[in-house]
């Protein structure tokens, strides 16, 4: 999900909690936005830059490795302990904390399960063929070709397109 989906979607859910949680309402948005700084922060140490540029053209490339390492604050173990952690030392602090992270991970995972589901009907429906170049493909990756500023239509068929991984790159490569 990009970036700017999360932010519109975890300031609607801050909105929506607004009248329960007054001005604490900032801890959960705060951490909903903040815990993918785990991708940039594994990027830095794995290919040794600080640059925020270079981590945006890494994780922006057309089909970017899914590496566990580069999602350590969405890891189950970690929430768990969080979890503990505050149950035991009773922090409302912590446990909004969690709430945020927990809001946003879910996110991605509704996000995983609609593309993953978008890309097994549209590879069916190429018939495992790129309709770019004709090659014949069974690994077609999907490719957004329109980002509907309505999150409700984010994941209608409409919007994508299934690619061979050279046409994918040259996709990506013509818009940037």
């Amino acid at each position: 999900m990009r970036v700017q989906e999360h932010a519109k979607l975890s300031m609607a859910a801050a909105f929506a909690i607004l009248p329960w949680l007054k001005k604490d309402v900032w801890i959960p948005l705060a951490a909903s936005l903040l815990i993918d700084v785990d991708h940039y922060l594994w990027h830095a140490v794995t290919h040794r830059t600080l640059s925020l540029r270079a981590a945006i053209k890494y994780f922006g490339q057309a089909d970017p490795p899914q590496r566990r390492a580069a999602r350590l604050l969405h890891q189950p173990l970690v929430l768990v302990t969080l979890f503990f952690i505050a149950i035991r030392t009773r922090s409302r602090v912590l446990l909004l904390i969690l709430a945020g992270l927990l809001f946003h991970v879910s996110l991605d995972v509704v996000h995983a399960t609609q593309m993953k589901s978008l890309k097994r009907s549209l590879n069916e429906r190429a018939n495992r063929t790129c309709p770019e170049c004709g090659q014949a493909c069974e690994t077609l990756q999907l490719h957004t070709v329109y980002v509907s500023a309505n999150p409700l239509n984010r994941y209608a068929a409409r919007n994508f397109v299934v690619l061979c991984p050279t046409c994918h790159e040259q996709a990506h490569q013509q818009r940037n």
